[in-house]
């Protein structure tokens, strides 16, 4: 009896997953973000008159670095690195023009360490889920 109960239960769960995935998926990147925003807030350690005129640089930095990520045509490994390394270049100097010249380098540095930290939760937690399935 109580195996019936966890497989009708995991059959509902698996079920409300799948119909859930997207607006799981959008939540998470929500999540994800505004973690980022912190994390990103305190590394540079922003003044409330730099983060007015910071965000906003950012959020259309990540919109383009975003658009090139996800472009289709684009197959060529080396071809995205390049087309990344010049959309970084052209905000350099935005943010250096807001934050100076070494925080300016602190947000490249922050995004890479923050993106670091996100890779090894996920890992841990695909690890850990899959730990659990196992047993």
């Amino acid at each position: 009896m109580k195996k019936i109960f966890l497989l009708f239960g995991f059959i509902t769960f698996a079920t409300l997953l799948t119909e859930a995935q997207v607006t799981g998926n959008e939540r998470i990147g929500e999540k994800i973000r505004s973690l980022e925003i912190g994390y990103l807030t305190k590394q540079l350690q922003l003044t409330p008159q730099e983060a007015e005129k910071f965000w906003p640089v950012f959020n259309q930095y990540r919109k383009e670095t975003r658009a090139i990520m996800l472009d289709e045509k684009l197959t060529d490994q080396l071809e995205i690195d390049q087309k990344l390394l010049d959309v970084r270049k052209k905000y350099k100097k935005n943010f250096t023009a807001i934050l100076g010249a070494d925080r300016a380098q602190e947000v490249y540095d922050s995004e890479d360490r923050f993106k670091a930290l996100v890779r090894k939760e996920m890992n841990r937690r695909i690890k850990a889920r899959q730990e659990r399935k196992n047993n």
